[in-house]
């Protein structure tokens, strides 16, 4: 789709981040897949249901593991002495859970992985904000690096882990709490190594931190931005671009004691500054550099939701759609999901034209051709008394297809974008 581009374009790779935090945790540790176990056989859940009884634990249903949520451990730690009873009492258990279970350990590793979780899921919820730029994406990355290094540093474990621990070093298992120890501080430069590997992409963004606004620009950054964009083709004109960052740097000083200012995403810090400005000559280089900045895609999770969009359009019942259809239907989806059921209802009804078209009893191959003339509203009075029942299938399918569940997000990661260089 980019042929006729190639020339005039220039491809930059970015991570997918939240796909590196999955693979950070897979590298520090494995999975063991309980909820197998139980999903295939009925009766094995009941039996597990009694064992809760009998230890007077209440029954959570386990749920399956998903690399990106970490909901899944949590309900397996609250039942861990019912869990541990049934799987030792079994027969035949699966070799590997069984082994776990059999470990004195095993509870210790559970709660001190949910500590640690914890890190993964705050971040990837910040990690995933729709129009996060590079920028923010860098500095999340370097917040969690900056919590493992502390954790390492001091060997961190949480409360709960310490008070299993000295309970174990009272029964005699010294050595055994040494090696645990050991492990802990194992599993963190792991997790510290594999992310400094995934980390290095992202440092050719290093020379646009300083549009984060989180401290007053200097000067020497932006040279080092013009240098770099000029590399890439993208001229700036620096006497300019000088004059117009005293402008911002003014700006700046003035707003970093504004709260509000402050938690704003970067692109709406920037926006409330280019809206600030008399006019375009004002701030026509940094305008520049912004540009290109916020075109890089911090994640590709947008587009993935894309996808999963049309997984719920494209249905059983519904596999005899046309490609044309299913991307009007994604267009309006994607485009109108911040507009409450009753805004839209609203916005069809002050729109003549598009309810003359569909109220009219032609196909809709006018939406494809530019400098359709307007139809007539006069002449369509015989389709008006039809006009609520055209409204209200059209309204309707749209507000189930937005509220239709959107599972199986995937994350890959690479995620590729084409940039101008001129």
């Amino acid at each position: 789709m980019f042929s006729r581009g190639r020339d005039k374009w220039e491809a930059l790779c970015t991570i997918c981040k939240a796909g590196t935090y999955v693979s950070v945790a897979n590298k520090g540790c494995g999975d063991l897949e309980t909820h197998i176990y139980f999903h295939i056989y009925t009766v094995r859940t009941e039996s597990l249901k009694e064992y809760c009884e009998f230890v007077d634990i209440q029954y959570r249903t386990l749920l399956s593991h998903s690399k990106t949520r970490w909901l899944s451990l949590f309900p397996g730690i609250q039942m861990f002495p019912a869990l541990k009873a049934f799987f030792l009492s079994q027969e035949k258990p699966p070799v590997a859970i069984k082994k776990f279970f059999e470990n004195e350990f095993s509870e210790i590793y559970l709660w001190h992985m949910h500590s640690l979780m914890t890190v993964f899921h705050e971040h990837i919820e910040d990690m995933e904000k729709e129009n996060n730029s590079v920028v923010e994406v860098s500095n999340i990355l370097h917040s969690v690096h900056n919590v493992f290094q502390e954790r390492k540093e001091n060997n961190f474990m949480s409360i709960k882990v310490k008070k299993l621990l000295a309970q174990k070093r009272k029964d005699g298992h010294d050595q055994d709490c040494n090696q645990f120890c050991a492990a802990v501080n194992g599993l963190y430069t792991a997790c510290l190594q594999y992310l400094d590997k995934w980390m290095t992409p992202m440092a050719e963004f290093s020379p646009f931190m300083w549009m984060d606004l989180s401290e007053t620009p200097d000067w020497n950054d932006v040279e080092t931005c013009i240098k770099y964009l000029r590399e890439k083709g993208v001229q700036i004109d620096d006497v300019k671009c000088f004059d117009q960052f005293t402008n911002l740097k003014k700006f700046a000083e003035r707003s970093n004691s504004d709260g509000e200012f402050k938690g704003k995403q970067v692109h709406r810090m920037w926006t409330e500054y280019f809206e600030r400005a008399k006019s375009v000559q004002n701030h026509s280089e940094l305008l520049k550099i912004a540009q290109f900045v916020f075109a890089l895609p911090s994640h590709n999770a947008n587009v993935e939701r894309v996808f999963s969009l049309m997984q719920s359009q494209w249905t059983k019942e519904r596999n005899q759609l046309s490609v044309d259809s299913v991307k009007g239907l994604l267009l309006v989806q994607y485009n109108f999901k911040n507009i409450t059921c009753k805004d839209f209802h609203a916005y069809l009804l002050n729109d003549r034209k598009l309810l003359g078209k569909i109220s009219s009893s032609a196909k809709y191959g006018w939406a494809e051709k530019e400098g359709t003339q307007e139809d007539d509203w006069e002449h369509k009075g015989k389709m008006n008394n039809m006009l609520p029942l055209f409204l209200f299938f059209f309204y309707f399918e749209i507000f189930i297809f937005s509220h239709w569940p959107q599972e199986g997000i995937r994350m890959d990661n690479l995620c590729f974008f084409y940039v101008p260089k001129g």
